[in-house]
């Protein structure tokens, strides 16, 4: 059904809900060929993995602005100094527009301003919605300035009294007075519940923060773990390199099959979560290191060499010249490698064309209503 969403053609969260679904797909499997035919390279694409395309998002960053009373939503498109007020939100959960209204009569009832980018004045910045697929938890955090003083017990009640409630398993005040116009957390409260909330993934279980990195659509991922577990292919005595780790789930999944697992990412709180997720999941034969991948690679890749697998998840700007330099002086039988940007992964691919043989291409939909999507290559040694 075309355009489902009231707020379509003006919100800048989606941009394809006028497209049928099936067509969407159509175009991204086109798009992935299209990448390969102008790098001359000739390879065959496994159909695109799809999954529900509503309500699929496990987290959404709204933000409040005035125009000309107060507004919570996504900017609108084309314009980062609008604010569309949401009422409903398909993507993301039945419950974000009374989401969004409650915490906006509490807001109102305080009399809280929202933060102006331009003047860098006013209290309320961000609203941050997390819910888990398959615990059925919700995770709120309520991102401010340090401009006023939030009625804590107040912002708990208002969220407890809404049908929601019984979903509700952490609360957050999160201050940022930071100029940018990302979120920072410069200080968490937890004001009520849990800590973190959980997700399950086929079978193992993923503790998830207020500011971690996860994978927006669990449906999705959880399907994509477990094929990158099939396509690895380990018999117990494999060794396997993890590069650009995250909070640990792909090497999670791969350590019950491999020997052992080495993990790497840059951010010491992600790897803080990352040993959480292990011993949660009894996963002894992990180590992971909050470090720099190039200097990683550089100071202690040789104790790597001849890896059997190598796993690389790189941001969407894809990997430099110097991390691949370093990983063809590894010479790993076989490397895995994902990415949010398949411009960028099909680049990458011709560096390691002369050594390795392409065994696998595959796309997966993780972005359903938006151009994006996730993209998987599996390498061999020659």
């Amino acid at each position: 059904m075309p355009n489902p969403c009231k707020h379509f053609g003006f919100c800048g969260g989606c941009s394809c809900q006028d497209i049928p679904y099936r067509q969407q797909l159509a175009n991204k499997e086109k798009t992935v060929h299209t990448l390969l035919s102008m790098r001359g390279l000739n390879h065959a694409v496994q159909p695109i993995n799809a999954y529900p395309e509503w309500f699929y998002r496990n987290k959404m960053e709204f933000s409040f602005s005035s125009d000309p009373v107060l507004c919570c939503g996504l900017y609108k498109k084309g314009d980062h100094a609008r604010v569309i007020d949401l009422e409903e939100c398909l993507i993301f959960s039945p419950h974000a527009g009374e989401l969004i209204k409650v915490v906006k009569d509490f807001a109102l009832q305080k009399n809280y301003t929202p933060y102006n980018k331009f003047s860098f004045k006013g209290f309320l910045r961000n609203l941050i919605v997390r819910k888990t697929q398959y615990t059925n938890h919700i995770m709120i955090g309520l991102v401010t300035t340090s401009q006023a003083a939030l009625d804590k017990d107040g912002f708990v009640k208002s969220l407890l009294a809404s049908s929601f409630s019984e979903h509700l398993a952490s609360i957050y005040w999160i201050t940022n007075d930071s100029m940018s116009d990302a979120v920072m957390f410069e200080k968490k409260e937890l004001l009520y519940g849990q800590s973190c909330i959980q997700e399950v993934l086929a079978g193992l279980r993923f503790s998830i923060g207020v500011d971690s990195f996860f994978q927006i659509n669990s449906t999705a991922i959880s399907d994509f773990y477990s094929k990158i577990r099939k396509y690895a292919a380990l018999q117990g005595q494999q060794r396997v390199l993890d590069l650009f780790c995250g909070m640990g789930c792909i090497g999670i999944f791969l350590a019950r099959d491999a020997k052992f697992v080495w993990a790497v990412e840059l951010n010491q709180e992600v790897i803080v979560s990352a040993w959480e997720n292990a011993r949660i999941n009894a996963i002894e034969n992990i180590s992971f290191f909050a470090s720099d991948v190039r200097k990683f690679l550089n100071s202690q890749g040789m104790f790597y060499k001849d890896a059997d697998l190598v796993v690389l998840n790189p941001p969407r700007s894809g990997l430099s010249n110097k991390i691949k330099r370093a990983l063809m002086r590894l010479t790993p039988r076989r490397i895995i490698y994902s990415s949010c940007n398949p411009a960028t992964l099909f680049s990458d691919l011709d560096d390691f064309l002369e050594n390795y043989n392409v065994e696998h291409i595959e796309p997966f939909d993780f972005f359903p209503h938006t151009p994006h999507m996730e993209c998987l290559v599996v390498l061999g040694k020659k």
